[in-house]
């Protein structure tokens, strides 16, 4: 008899398999998908000009907590299970993905780039700034798609990445909002 998690791991890989097979006979697809693998996560950054420019500094160091506090959930992560990207764990199956000028290290969940966008976007969302908030969400979501699609991880990987990022961003906010009390 087959475990849930079995069954998960097998729409996980069949989800996978649906996105980065998308590409092939797609070149526009396939450059849409590495655009936002590669750059999508530096669109987020650049928000921090626009904060910074504005003068929301507590934004700025809630974005930057969270972000901290994700890195550290990942590193906790990290060393109890280290989950292979798909195209090591199925080689056989699939080949590598294009990944010219991507550092590419060998393990998968969360993804990184994910939990540092959603991170980003929620603090920045929940400080009050809705409209860069809503749009930072929108070019995570993009960033989320674009490493699955890119072929760099799995779906799972995205959805955790994306849970951390908002309970990150969360805590962040929190903590912020009650340091910006005593500040006052």
């Amino acid at each position: 008899m087959e475990s849930i998690l079995d069954k998960i791991r097998e729409y996980d890989y069949q989800i996978y398999v649906f996105f980065h097979g998308a590409i092939h006979g797609r070149e526009w697809l396939n450059e849409g998908y590495l655009f936002f693998a590669k750059y999508g996560i530096v669109l987020v950054f650049l928000s921090f000009i626009y904060l910074i420019l504005k003068r929301k500094i507590n934004a700025f160091i809630c974005s930057f907590l969270a972000m901290a506090i994700a890195s550290f959930f990942d590193l906790m992560i990290l060393l109890v299970w280290q989950r292979p990207r798909p195209f090591v764990s199925h080689s056989n199956e699939i080949l590598a993905p294009i990944t010219e000028g991507l550092k590419v290290d060998p393990i998968s969940f969360p993804s990184g780039h994910t939990y540092t966008a959603f991170a980003i976007a929620t603090s920045v969302f929940l400080y009050g700034h809705r409209r860069l908030g809503t749009f930072l969400f929108f070019v995570a979501f993009m960033v989320a798609i674009g490493r699955v699609g890119a072929g760099l991880h799995y779906p799972s990987d995205i959805i955790g990445g994306a849970l951390l990022g908002i309970f990150s961003g969360i805590m962040a906010f929190l903590a912020v909002q009650k340091a910006q009390k005593r500040w006052e």
